[in-house]
């Protein structure tokens, strides 16, 4: 008779970040403490509340560990956390959002089933609570990108897709060996740990959701630049645009192409794809003098072959900002810019024709919307990079493959 194998499931260490939230931990621990899957350890790391979290937390008792610091923003927190927990994986919550009751089950699965896992992560839902009755009103959110032959990494930095820290659980060797955490970030500091993350380890995507993100107008960062809820995506915006502007050059033309940093594409057309995912990832971080001149340097790489499929996917992603399209209202003439571009390339009609995609979907947006003006723009958009004759025959073509579909 055989003795079957005993299975070791992983420890998770919790850490807790907050400042001047005491109002709503208590929700957020409370999740956290209800989990289906065992937790090793809770650590709250206040960064120098000056409201009551420390009674607030007190009344955990011993089933949370509460450590008080400097104020010096969410990374920083997160960092003294670091020091202090010892779980195999860490799971990083936020001080004003909800965990259902499976998240973390949902999110060690991966881990449990492969021990080489080093990231999952799951959805999140977005909500907002009834001030009243407490009741939770769900919205719409964003999905997830499809995943596709590229890797974690391209797609991260083309969107922060995450955009929920406690979506992902992390091995905590992981974080060891980007530690510590950049504490200069306080805008888009999320974002900044995920692309480090990312650029070094694959991550396993999980079904359902794993985190309820609560929407409140409640102030945010740092005590020395507290910001309203109502100018937070332009402060994002500009961030992750700086984010990237300091990273792209170093991302290596192996890693555009969803190779190790240290490999080079193999030929024409793999040089062409790489340019092409760097002017993409580049003008959707409204970086456009970088995607402009990516986008003429692809053209210039086999320029008589066809667009393979993944060149057409990567095109029809350049214009899918998170933050839409307001620098092309105040500056149409990059469109022509970017239609030269490709003046050099063979499939230069069928490459335009796929940047122009998503054009047609987000001006259907806006309509349902009643944003008439945006939705004009946006029409004009699709006239001036497509021309009006292209642009007719591709509305035409798309209606009929909808009516047939």
């Amino acid at each position: 008779m055989t003795q079957s194998a005993t299975i070791i499931l992983p420890t998770v260490s919790v850490i807790l970040p907050t400042f001047n939230r005491s109002g709503l931990i208590t929700s957020s621990l409370e999740s956290v403490l209800s989990q289906s899957y065992p937790i090793a350890e809770i650590v709250v790391v206040d960064d120098g509340s000056s409201d009551d979290t420390e009674a607030v937390v007190a009344k955990f008792g011993n089933r949370v560990r509460y450590i008080r610091r400097e104020n010096g923003g969410k990374n920083a927190a997160i960092n003294t956390g670091l020091r202090q927990v010892h779980g195999d994986l860490v799971w990083i919550m936020d001080d004003d959002d909800l965990a259902p009751v499976d998240a973390l089950e949902k999110l060690v699965s991966p881990f449990a089933a492969d021990p080489s896992t080093a990231i999952s992560y799951g959805a999140l839902q977005k909500f907002r609570e009834d001030l009243e009755t407490g009741a939770m009103r769900f919205e719409q959110t964003h999905r997830y990108p499809s995943e596709d032959e590229r890797s974690f990494f391209i797609h991260v930095m083309e969107d922060c897709f995450i955009t929920g820290q406690p979506c992902v659980l992390v091995r905590r060797s992981c974080y060891d060996a980007i530690f510590p955490l950049p504490e200069d970030r306080v805008i888009s500091e999320d974002y900044a740990v995920l692309l480090l993350l990312a650029r070094r380890w694959p991550a396993t995507r999980v079904e359902g959701v794993t985190l309820f993100q609560r929407q409140h107008d409640g102030p945010r960062g740092p005590a020395n630049i507290r910001y309203a809820a109502d100018t937070r995506n332009a402060r994002w915006s500009a961030a992750d645009t700086e984010l990237l502007r300091e990273l792209l050059p170093d991302v290596t033309m192996g890693e555009l192409v969803s190779r190790p940093a240290s490999s080079e594409p193999g030929d024409a057309l793999e040089r062409r794809q790489a340019y092409f995912q760097k002017a993409t990832v580049a003008a959707r971080k409204k970086l456009w003098p970088e995607a402009l001149l990516a986008l003429l340097d692809g053209a210039r790489q086999a320029p008589d072959a066809p667009l393979c499929a993944m060149d057409q996917l990567i095109l029809s992603r350049m214009l899918g900002c998170r933050y839409g399209l307001d620098e092309l209202i105040a500056a149409p003439g990059i469109l022509n810019e970017l239609s030269s571009a490709l003046a050099g390339l063979g499939a230069r009609r069928e490459a335009i024709a796929c940047i122009a995609e998503p054009l047609p979907y987000l001006i259907r947006n806006q309509l349902a919307e009643r944003d008439l003006r945006r939705a004009w723009y946006l029409l004009q958009f699709y006239w001036r990079l497509t021309g009006w004759r292209q642009g007719s025959w591709l509305l035409i073509n798309k209606a009929w493959q909808k009516i047939f579909a």
